[in-house]
């Protein structure tokens, strides 16, 4: 990506995100988006910085614990940096496919090897998605028994089948040395370039020092992926509260904060496979189709487009003011992808 594709999709996912909170506020809520802004307590937007502020810290600090455990010791900021970044750049990215690649190539800048780098950003997506699957197990019976009857129950349900498959599937073949390995003999096989082999072999060394890296954070330091998976269900409540707290700030319904976490982890297992930058749209559709069972359609409108406006709309624009960073990016990969091939022409 670049930065025009960047801006692109930021725009894509403003014009579709903002589009949906109306076609939402006009059939579900009867207001718009800037009366349903003036009805929210002006205080209750201070709170929500805070709670973002205080999940981010707490998603920096789950990133210090595994990395130290791998013998890598980074600071508070440049953790806070990673995770900033990760989910920045998840959000202009469509399907949020580009945070991992992202955080890779940081890793890397800060001083950790390339394996043990991607042995971490996977290990730890597959963590998440765990402790979204553990959460959504927890809390089915009682969000089904909430939702019976409603449309929204049959999105919930197909999500998380497909996301619990995908994720058991993905997680199977990245733990599988052998498996791995026999993919890239396939290739090799089938290639009758020379140097696509010497890269090939370059690639299957690469691999054995990754799944090397994986065995070191699985076996020897496991402590420190039980550690991050509890501080991150814990962790994972504070969104929910937010969501909850947003809503009702203009409801009168007060619902239990173990409900809405149950439902935004079965819900989180669909919205993100959405093809729109961030899953933009997606989330605010989705979102108030089951929220609205819980709370009045015009109250769940104004929490959902709050709650946006402070976890996405507030991180994109912010993102955009330290793009120049993403500039230093692309560079650097440009020029190493140069000395590569300069090497691979000697």
């Amino acid at each position: 990506m670049n930065i025009k594709k960047i801006l692109i999709n930021t725009i894509i996912a403003v014009i579709i995100g903002i589009s949906i909170v109306n076609i939402v506020g006009i059939f579900y809520a009867k207001q718009d988006p800037i009366t349903a802004l003036k009805t929210f307590p002006l205080k209750s937007f201070g709170i929500l910085f805070l709670l973002l502020a205080l999940d981010y810290s707490i998603q920096a600090f789950r990133t210090i614990i595994v990395l130290r455990s791998m013998g890598y010791r980074i600071s508070f900021l440049q953790a806070l940096e990673n995770f900033f970044f990760v989910v920045f750049f998840s959000f202009v990215t469509p399907m949020s496919i580009g945070g991992q690649p992202f955080q890779i190539y940081h890793f890397t800048k800060i001083g950790v090897s390339s394996h043990d780098a991607t042995n971490i950003s996977i290990t730890r997506m597959f963590e998440s998605v765990l402790i979204v699957s553990i959460i959504s197990v927890i809390m089915f019976k009682k969000v089904f028994r909430l939702l019976k009857g409603n449309i929204g129950l049959s999105v919930i349900v197909l999500g998380f089948i497909v996301t619990l498959t995908i994720s058991v599937a993905g997680f199977i073949a990245f733990v599988n040395k052998k498996f791995l390995f026999s993919i890239f003999k396939f290739i090799s096989k089938l290639t009758k370039s020379e140097k696509l082999q010497e890269k090939e072999k370059k690639a299957l060394e690469w691999l054995d020092k990754m799944s090397a890296s994986t065995k070191t954070l699985f076996f020897k330091n496991y402590w420190a992926l039980f550690l991050d998976m509890a501080i991150g269900v814990l962790g994972s409540l504070i969104p929910s509260y937010m969501l909850k707290y947003s809503i009702e700030a203009v409801s009168n319904i007060k619902m239990p904060l173990m409900v809405i976490w149950g439902t935004i982890n079965l819900l989180n297992t669909i919205v993100f496979y959405i093809p729109t930058p961030g899953s933009s749209g997606g989330i605010e559709g989705f979102y108030q189709l089951v929220l609205s069972h819980f709370y009045e359609p015009k109250a769940a409108m104004t929490g959902i487009f709050v709650f946006r406006l402070v976890t996405y709309y507030f991180i994109v624009f912010l993102g955009l003011f330290l793009i120049w960073r993403f500039a230093r990016f692309k560079e650097e990969v440009e020029s190493v992808e140069r000395e590569q091939s300069l090497d691979d022409n000697k």
